[in-house]
């Protein structure tokens, strides 16, 4: 099938049982409140939302998994450097990106339309545990939402009937994937590359076949962080507006990858190339 034939990889006869009705939508997420977020626009959309997962990632406030994860990966001298450009990111930015924070996520209005909508909140430590995975089978997902750090495990991402796995990046994929990738397209002087991705999940990081993308231009008040969260907006109306197409018509756009470049898996910046950001590039924070 061509690029521009593939839009789905539902069969005819399932398209035509998909179309005309509200599918059963299951949302993976992490307890923070860019996250809840998200299953706010979905609800507010009006798409079917039956439950939401929540997985904690951190440890007494501390994201020990995550540094677990890179000393494993990358050892102790490169996690270190970035542990320091996280720092002294936060000393220079902690206020000014609060205030974006707090403008593109209302606490109040999320809550309570969570509150309203009162889907039962499965709560776990990974989306691997027994009893998560059974309590997400019991919910009979049509269609898995994730937004989340932690990772989705196989078995998990075949529970969804029509097989449809929705993600999003706040990058361009499949040039800029991993992490903040706003950062990486400043520090290599592409303010033209900052955007963001709703894509189907697969095995691989942020390589899934797009939905939709975006590109976001850089505000006087921006942040690379600032620039992942507005990201994260678009991607969750994206893929709301995506999941209403589905339930009228059976289909949703998938667009694959023509190449997929092994070097644009970027990691998290460490001190040298925070240092670099700062002094090359002036059009965000």
């Amino acid at each position: 099938m061509s690029k521009s034939d593939d839009e789905t990889t539902i069969s005819s006869e399932s398209r035509d049982r998909s179309a005309g009705r509200r599918h059963r939508v299951l949302a993976l997420i992490n307890p923070v409140l860019h996250c809840r977020a998200t299953c706010a626009q979905l609800i507010e959309a009006d798409v079917n939302l039956v439950g939401i997962v929540e997985a904690e990632t951190k440890s007494g406030g501390l994201p020990l998994v995550t540094l677990r994860r890179l000393l494993k990966k990358q050892g102790v001298v490169s996690t270190a450097s970035q542990i320091a450009a996280r720092l002294v990111y936060q000393a220079e930015n902690r206020k000014a990106d609060r205030r974006v924070y707090e403008q593109l996520f209302d606490t109040q209005h999320i809550e309570e339309v969570l509150r309203q909508q009162n889907a039962p909140v499965i709560r776990c430590r990974t989306y691997s545990e027994p009893a998560a995975r059974e309590a997400m089978a019991d919910l009979q997902p049509d269609v898995l939402v994730v937004h989340s750090q932690s990772w989705v495990p196989r078995d998990v991402r075949q529970l969804p009937t029509t097989g449809l796995v929705l993600g999003g990046h706040p990058g361009l994929t499949p040039f800029y994937r991993g992490s903040h990738s706003s950062f990486w397209a400043l520090l290599d002087q592409q303010p033209q590359m900052i955007g963001w991705t709703a894509f189907h999940i697969d095995k691989g990081v942020d390589t899934g076949d797009v939905i939709v993308q975006g590109r976001l231009e850089v505000q006087p008040d921006d942040s690379y962080m600032t620039l992942n969260w507005r990201g994260m907006s678009e991607i969750a109306k994206a893929q709301a507006a995506a999941i209403r197409e589905f339930d009228r018509t059976g289909c949703m756009r998938r667009t694959p990858h023509e190449c997929i470049p092994p070097e644009s898996n970027f990691g998290l910046p460490g001190l040298p190339q925070y240092l670099k950001y700062r002094s090359s590039q002036n059009l965000a924070r």
